[in-house]
């Protein structure tokens, strides 16, 4: 088997510590082999370093948290990337926490097509709809009591959705480029979570540019990636019954003037503590042209942690076309200094029934050893 893509992850992790808050972490080596499956890949070489760090002090009546996560790209998807996860300072008195730096705030219940999710871009490599969570300058406040927690974000200085600029193209063939542009509609957003028996219930508004991946027509065969007005309200519903929980999510609100509904609803099953399996169905009123082919397809997944070995798979199928996409991802740890992990993206069906404006999910397989040290 040739290889498509050469990619070398090197992880170094730092942790320091004051006389109240001892930690320590292990560092992590890992090197990827990546291979597309389909004619149109290129070769890219994507060599990066992650750095974590975590500090906390006890000042003024409260507690400081500071804690990051910067990586740090050098050829990803045909430019360099500066992904700052987390490198945020967090101070905490009695019921309230203020939050300021650069991360990402992660709202919803579904992992891959929540309809709440919308302030956090994403990086394109080979996993369309679930790339890494791009970090953007923020603050935040937080407030805590028996009734419900609030939070309130700002994001002054956002940043777009990143990927490169010959790379990624749509189901009809169109070549997406990158449209949006640092510090470019900012936005903000509040949420209200509580508990109200066994059922825990959140509310939330978002106002101002989306950071969902949205695609935009820019002439013949080509697109572009565009950041859109939005106002939306979402609300989130999850209830244990059992070893059954029950979600349900969605959202109304207007993008760039056009309004939009979504939901999301699913049932996760826990037959044992290690073993999992879900189901989900999403449905959108949007134009399928113009929406990720995940959004109203029926998913199901399963999850399996031991000792040494974690596996984890999802299916998403549409109902209308038949087409479906797969996400298989195993890791084993033979020892305690060394992994292995596999993951397989596939897609299977008839490419013409796909959102033509969706950027199109290609086939690949990826290899990783890590080594820990």
């Amino acid at each position: 088997m040739s290889l498509g893509r050469l990619a070398v992850l090197v992880a170094v992790v730092a942790t320091w510590s004051s006389p109240e808050c001892l930690a320590a972490q292990g560092n992590q080596v890992q090197a990827d082999l990546v291979r597309f499956g389909d004619d149109s890949a290129e070769s890219v070489t994507v060599p990066y370093v992650i750095i974590d760090a975590g500090l906390r002090e006890f000042v003024f009546g409260g507690r400081m948290d500071f804690s990051g996560s910067i990586q740090l790209d050098v050829g990803a998807i045909d430019e360099s990337l500066v992904n700052v996860e987390e490198l945020t300072l967090n101070y905490s008195a009695g019921p309230f926490d203020f939050r300021v730096g650069a991360g990402d705030v992660s709202w919803g219940l579904s992992d891959l097509r929540s309809p709440v999710d919308v302030t956090t871009p994403r990086a394109v490599f080979f996993d369309v709809y679930n790339g890494p969570r791009l970090g953007q300058p923020l603050f935040g406040l937080s407030a805590f009591s028996q009734w419900g927690d609030i939070e309130a974000v700002i994001f002054p200085f956002p940043r777009p959705p990143h990927l490169g600029e010959s790379l990624e193209r749509t189901w009809d063939g169109s070549l997406v480029r990158s449209g949006g542009k640092w510090g470019e509609r900012p936005s903000g957003g509040l949420r209200l979570a509580r508990v109200l028996g066994s059922t825990d219930i959140a509310l939330s508004y978002v106002h101002g540019g989306g950071r969902m991946l949205w695609v935009s027509p820019d002439g013949p065969g080509e697109a572009a990636t565009l950041t859109p007005m939005l106002q939306q309200a979402g609300v989130e519903l999850q209830r244990a019954v059992g070893s059954v929980v029950l979600r349900t999510e969605g959202s109304l609100g207007e993008l760039d003037g056009k309004s939009e509904a979504r939901i999301v609803t699913g049932a996760e099953w826990y037959p044992k503590p290690y073993l999992s399996f879900t189901v989900e169905q999403g449905w959108t009123s949007l134009h399928r042209a113009q929406a990720s082919p995940l959004v109203d397809d029926i998913m199901f997944g399963g999850q399996l942690i031991a000792e040494e070995v974690r596996f984890s798979s999802l299916a998403f199928i549409d109902p209308n076309s038949g087409n479906r996409h797969y996400f298989v991802r195993a890791r084993w740890t033979p020892s305690a200094l060394t992994g292995i992990e596999l993951e397989l993206v596939e897609w299977a069906g008839d490419a013409s029934r796909e959102p033509t404006l969706a950027l199109r999910q290609r086939s690949a397989f990826r290899v990783s050893l890590l080594r820990y040290f």
